[in-house]
């Protein structure tokens, strides 16, 4: 009886190592029913359309310290709207049959996309922030002009390059082979209209020790307490491949975007390191495409938005909405630690939260997306990484609570039962996978107090069930 204890109405958090028990604790949701639902969001203002301004004059692209930060907002939207084509693709790789219930099961093709690529992408982003922060300006992520969505053409590109949320599939690799291409020998310096982020990033170089040989004190070394440095957050897997640097001069400065333009294109290729231990991204991504190298995919849908769910499946609709929380309180955690030197603090969010989000909500709630068909399509659903607008009035850890609790409410709410609570449909399994998704986001620290706000859980009293007790069995077992 214990395996199919979520039949009668309980969800059940099964222990990842030894027996399953006869009984465990039970736990009902606040039901509310499908009328309950107050529709889809409203729209907001285009996302990643950030423009890039034009040239300062015909001779020279960044002359101006105003054109310099807009460039390395820029910079920062670029690398944004790159982290979800990845993490997209990844989630969309299949575990082979014979792994599904392994949780040692580590897919290599996974761990070299999580690892060798997105890992890096988020360390450009920071690096991308530091500078920014480093001349006077201010980093941020969480803005619905720089959030992308998609499919969008990438930032200001030439020739213009769509950027599509889509499975990882051979083809569609050659999306990513074009954002990561390398320049062409001598390439010139790019600030408007540029073929290669390599040479978009030689223009922000340019500028920056045009305007350093003009502007005394043109690096404020009062922000390096602020800065993502070494040992907060990404830490390089092979020596000299680069890591996170604190831009206190032009020297630094430049060396933080070489570490970008290397890594990312290769230096000169296919490797980013002086030992050729590590390949470019666009090296991983053509080994990946030309190689031998083979994987099955999900057969997820292109550039879902959370919007678009409200009309084909409610459930995963609220799942995306929880997504999409939990993705912008990550963009809101990293924008904090811009603004904080408190190292017990920074550790605090690095850990707490960064690491939290991405392996204990994004990639579980990811995971969870990809295994649910939308209505009677062969399609499965698929993360949307979509702006969500957070009340600034109330903590957005506690929003992003809600949102997780209705998530797993939605399941409650569309389980009819009889009257001896036997569920008509029974999304049991569904709601087993959402509880532990629900425990991490109880555990992320709040952005003005860090520390915890985890909400009660409220367990009702169902009739038929009985509320007190040792472990609260139905009644009548």
């Amino acid at each position: 009886m214990a395996k199919h204890w979520h039949q009668l109405g309980f969800v059940t958090q099964k222990p990842s190592v030894g027996p399953t028990p006869i009984f465990v604790e039970v736990q009902r949701g606040v039901i509310k029913r499908d009328g309950n639902l107050t529709g889809p969001p409203k729209d907001h203002p285009p996302y990643g359309r950030l423009p890039l301004p034009l040239p300062d004059t015909p001779h020279r692209s960044i002359t101006t310290l105003k054109s310099l930060r807009e460039h390395l907002r820029a910079a920062m939207a670029v690398e944004l709207s790159t982290i979800p084509l990845y993490l997209y693709g990844m989630y969309s790789i299949k575990t082979p049959n014979a792994y599904i219930n392994d949780p040692r099961y580590h897919d290599p093709i996974i761990s070299l996309i999580h690892s060798g690529v997105v890992s890096e992408e988020m360390l450009h982003l920071s690096l991308a922030g530091n500078i920014l922060l480093a001349v006077g300006g201010k980093p941020r992520l969480y803005d619905p002009h720089i959030i992308p969505k998609y499919p969008m053409d990438m930032l200001d590109r030439i020739p213009p390059l769509l950027l599509q949320l889509r499975a990882m599939t051979k083809p569609n690799l050659d999306t990513w082979l074009e954002v990561e291409r390398p320049e062409q020998p001598n390439g010139a310096p790019e600030s408007d209209k540029y073929h290669t982020l390599g040479q978009f990033y030689a223009a922000i170089k340019e500028g920056l020790a045009y305007l350093n040989a003009r502007i005394p004190n043109l690096f404020d070394p009062n922000t390096a307490p602020y800065q993502f440095a070494s040992g907060l957050g990404y830490q390089p897997q092979v020596r000299d491949a680069g890591g996170s640097v604190i831009v206190t001069d032009l020297a630094s400065a430049d060396l933080a975007i070489d570490i970008i333009v290397d890594q990312g294109e290769g230096n000169p290729g296919p490797f980013d390191d002086k030992d050729n231990l590590e390949e470019s991204h666009y090296a991983t991504f053509l080994d990946l495409q030309k190689g031998k190298a083979t994987w099955h995919v999900h057969p997820v849908i292109t550039n879902p938005t959370t919007r678009g769910y409200w009309e084909l499946d409610k459930r995963i609709y609220q799942v995306s909405v929880a997504f999409d929380a939990a993705y912008c309180f990550l963009l809101l955690t990293i924008e904090k630690l811009w603004t904080i030197s408190n190292d017990d603090s920074r550790q605090a969010l690095v850990l707490g939260n960064m690491f939290s989000i991405m392996m204990g909500v994004l990639a579980p709630l990811a995971k969870f997306l990809v295994t649910q068909r939308i209505g009677n399509s062969d399609e499965v659903a698929g993360p949307c990484f979509g702006y969500y607008p957070f009340n600034r009035k109330e903590s957005a850890l506690k929003q992003l609570q809600r949102e997780m609790r209705e998530a797993i409410d939605v399941y409650v709410d569309v389980t009819p039962e009889t009257p001896d609570q036997v569920p008509v449909t029974d999304y049991g399994a569904q709601i087993e996978q959402l509880i532990p998704i629900q425990d991490s986001v109880n555990a992320l620290l709040d952005l003005d107090t860090f520390t915890t706000v985890a909400s009660p859980i409220v367990k009702n009293v169902v009739q038929g069930a009985q509320s007190k007790g040792e472990k609260g069995f139905a009644r009548g077992f």
